[in-house]
């Protein structure tokens, strides 16, 4: 009955974030004028703290990686009160996350493998090729969208930022998954390629 209902801080993490990270933008157009930059970095490096001592031993090297770089970012944040830099969190977080993908490509399996394998579906051989590909335009997807919020920073006002960074992107983002997901559908039919 409660099998569906998350059971542990592990389980509520990625929604946890995701909120956050969703709600970011809109909380700093309403309260930059009320709060101190400051605080927002001491929230975000408090999450960033909370999520590397969730994972517990399962622990990967990517996860100090992650969680060093928003921490030093964070501390710039608090100690410069920069107004600027918490309008780049987004962009830190995309640009990161697109080169995690690029650079994954030099692992044994990359990022995307990895997520299909996490969810206990091996991907077959002759997928191989089609997932090396999706990685690659994950993370050129990304990036791009990295540079677009960066203007939006630097050339834009707050509320085109806001805008931008708090729904444009979902929804171009979630665009492409639903065009990947009817494309995957189509290569793996042209294919005769089986889940196993």
């Amino acid at each position: 009955m409660s099998s569906g209902v998350p059971r542990s801080p592990k389980d509520l993490l990625p929604v946890l974030i995701f909120l956050v990270t969703l709600a970011y933008p809109f909380l700093v157009y309403l309260n930059i004028d009320s709060i101190e930059p400051g605080w927002f970095g001491v929230v975000l490096l408090l999450l960033a703290v909370f999520r590397l001592v969730v994972t517990g031993t399962k622990r990967q090297s990517s996860d100090w990686l992650i969680t060093v770089v928003i921490a030093v970012f964070c501390s710039v944040i608090i100690i410069l009160e920069s107004e600027i830099l918490l309008k780049c969190y987004p962009v830190m977080m995309s640009l990161a996350m697109g080169l995690v993908f690029l650079f994954s490509l030099k692992d044994k399996r990359n990022l995307i493998e990895r997520f299909a394998a996490a969810g206990g579906k091996q991907p077959p051989a002759q997928a191989r090729g089609y997932l090396h590909k999706l990685c690659i335009t994950w993370g050129v997807l990304l990036l791009l969208n990295g540079a677009v919020a960066a203007w939006t920073v630097w050339f834009a006002s707050l509320a085109v930022w806001t805008l931008y960074n708090g729904l444009l992107s979902y929804l171009l983002i979630g665009g492409f998954v639903v065009i990947e997901l009817v494309y995957r559908n189509y290569y793996k039919k042209k294919h005769n390629i089986v889940d196993e």
